[in-house]
């Protein structure tokens, strides 16, 4: 049985931060330091803004790192413009205007999470210079906008931690758009987002046991059913997926050597961008498939019944 978790890229030490001082989210949050410029001037002048954002971090005794996302540098001056501009964080994502901020951004297709992670980055880094610098707040608020929703959680929670709502193993609404041998590839929806990604289907003989001899009694036995097969049976059928996974596993075997994971992952989100028309070719090829085994299947069967009882 696969169980389904939102699994996202790994929280940078930034995201782990927290303004209580002690990291453990009891004390009172202390005040912010004050603001050294006017917005008009930060929104005016970049350099400006790096400064005074790297400079409030520091004071305010959070870590500071520009994330990457896609292999680029996130533009943390455009994204604070953007929300900013709508007029702060919060009323952007209960306005559900999320979406336009992410727009001019311009993320490949192939960055299938990166609303998610651009709002997580943006509570981490943005949204308590936002409170100090444009709405010139001089304590964080009690409460502070959830990266996955429109809700509010306690200012004391750690950076980046998810609410009890969002906490790992919780159940989250989505769909599943296809399927291959190590899994799924899934839709889950986060409040107004939709994160896609692949879903890695472990097998319980395996989940449920620590015991290397009794993972490779497992598969022992596996191969012992394998030889016990009749070699004359005909051969199942593959689906089109199963079609487009062979053919790009031996393309990208050698890239990606040892790394069977990263390969299922890059070959599901590349199925996953297939246009109807390039995707119907490989459905064609499965239902070709299908029908050769079914008239192969009925061959063998009728060889069967028709020998020596």
């Amino acid at each position: 049985m696969a169980s389904c978790s939102a699994v996202c890229e790994q929280e940078s030490e930034s995201e782990r931060q927290t303004p209580n001082g002690n990291g453990n989210g009891k004390s009172s949050p202390k005040s912010y330091p004050a603001a050294t410029a006017l917005y008009q001037d930060l929104a005016s002048d970049p350099n400006l803004f790096r400064d005074n954002l790297q400079s409030f971090h520091k004071s305010f005794g959070t870590q500071f790192k520009v994330p990457t996302i896609g292999g680029r540098p996130l533009d943390l001056y455009r994204l604070f413009m953007e929300v900013t501009s709508r007029g702060g964080l919060e009323k952007v994502i209960v306005e559900r205007k999320w979406k336009d901020v992410i727009l001019g951004f311009k993320f490949r297709e192939t960055i299938t999470s990166a609303s998610f992670m651009v709002r997580r980055y943006y509570l981490s880094l943005l949204y308590h210079f936002e409170q100090a610098y444009y709405f010139r707040k001089q304590v964080p608020p009690s409460s502070t906008p959830d990266p996955a929703n429109t809700s509010l959680v306690d200012s004391s929670t750690p950076f980046g931690e998810a609410s009890t709502a969002q906490q790992l193993g919780s159940v989250v609404p989505g769909t599943i758009d296809g399927k291959f041998d190590g899994g799924y590839i899934v839709t889950v929806n986060l409040d107004s987002e939709q994160v896609k990604g692949i879903l890695y289907h472990v097998p319980i003989s395996l989940s449920q046991s620590s015991n290397t001899v009794a993972i490779h009694g497992s598969r022992n036995q596996k191969k012992s059913k394998l030889a016990l097969r009749d070699p004359s049976r005909p051969k199942s059928n593959r689906s089109g997926y199963n079609f487009f996974f062979a053919e790009n596993y031996a393309r990208l075997r050698p890239l990606f050597h040892g790394q069977e994971r990263a390969i299922s992952k890059r070959i599901g989100l590349l199925w996953n961008n297939l246009t109807e028309a390039e995707r119907q070719v490989y459905q064609q090829k499965g239902l070709r498939d299908k029908e050769r085994y079914k008239t192969e299947m009925l061959e063998y069967k009728s060889s069967n019944n028709s020998g020596p009882q």
